[in-house]
């Protein structure tokens, strides 16, 4: 069984998942800064905003979305409580995450390795923020940061503390892990040798946000390790975005990884990076079923790898992380 924002869900359940999702983003404590979420009818809004997104996506054939929105990136228990509340209007599976993005909070900077993870851990056995809501996955960022490594407070000897953390709770709970990285520095590369040395099955972890770079021998090297393939940055209806950021999935599956590609957008209907905006983009979630699916089927790409990509291989990260704590 896998947690979701309404309870648990078996991992044949799935279906097609978009892979790294946000029903709201911005920074840890954005609910009580004013003129945010104090707005009033504000937090209605993005409970609707999150349910007719939702909605709009189950209409082109998803059932399951990741939102990789840790607490410093803006996660609001309460949001998901409303959404999970309104489940029958959308019928998606949300799973949502624990972990850290790119910024290291400072309060970890005084824990070492072990109480990290198991904070990550109460939140995925016991709750978030004193809530219902139990995590699903680990989330961890790894962008420009992770090249500054000198000093005692460089960002990188953080980031590689809360990565041995998340490798450790994955083991312990039985969840898998999700990475946002900087592609073109192939940022994957290090997260995914650092989880090795910590002994975990690297066929449950996603490096995500791997389609900013068109580097295929980056990419296969990524999959023929084990890991997942995120292609999850996917903003755009202009034929020659669609085009190039298909072919990459493409390409994957003809060499034979299909079963290591996943694909979503990294989008949010209700998000404050940078302002709010009274016009809400309710079709974020849409874009991979509705141009990107048609392109691989109109190119060539077989039903069954499709399936591979839309429904397996996040199923199969889950499916691995459960046999690591059995």
């Amino acid at each position: 069984m896998i947690n979701t924002i309404a309870g648990g869900v078996d991992v044949g359940d799935l279906g097609w998942t978009l892979s790294h999702e946000h029903l709201t983003n911005g920074a840890a404590g954005m609910e009580n800064l004013p003129g945010l979420l104090d707005v009033p009818g504000r937090r209605q809004e993005m409970v609707d905003r999150c349910v007719e997104a939702l909605k709009r996506a189950h209409q082109y054939g998803v059932r399951s979305l990741i939102d990789l929105t840790p607490f410093d990136l803006g996660r609001q228990a309460w949001l998901f409580e409303e959404v999970a509340a309104r489940h029958s209007e959308h019928n998606v599976n949300v799973i949502c995450a624990t972990g850290v993005y790119r910024w290291v909070p400072p309060i970890f900077f005084g824990w070492d390795i072990d109480e990290i993870a198991e904070h990550f851990a109460a939140e995925i056995i016991s709750g978030i923020a004193g809530s219902n809501i139990k995590a699903g996955i680990i989330k961890l960022a790894w962008d420009i940061e992770a090249h500054q490594a000198d000093g005692p407070g460089a960002p990188r000897i953080h980031l590689e503390k809360t990565a041995r953390a998340a490798a450790r709770a994955a083991k312990r709970t039985g969840v898998p892990i999700s990475c946002h990285t900087k592609a073109t520095d192939e940022l994957g590369t290090p997260l995914l040798d650092i989880f090795d040395d910590e002994g975990l099955d690297l066929g449950a972890v996603t490096i995500g946000h791997s389609n900013d770079t068109s580097d295929m021998i980056y990419l296969k090297s990524i999959a023929q390790r084990g890991a997942v393939v995120g292609l999850d940055r996917f903003f755009s209806t202009e034929e020659q975005y669609v085009a190039n950021r298909s072919r990459i999935a493409l390409e994957l599956a003809s060499d034979g990884f299909a079963d290591k590609v996943a694909l979503g957008h990294d989008a949010t209907p209700a998000g404050f990076w940078g302002t709010w905006k009274d016009e809400a983009n309710l079709d974020v979630w849409t874009l991979v079923p509705a141009f990107e699916v048609a392109w691989l089927r109109n190119n060539g790409l077989p039903e069954d790898q499709l399936n591979e990509m839309m429904v397996n291989s996040i199923a199969n990260t889950f499916t691995v992380a459960k046999s690591l704590s059995s």
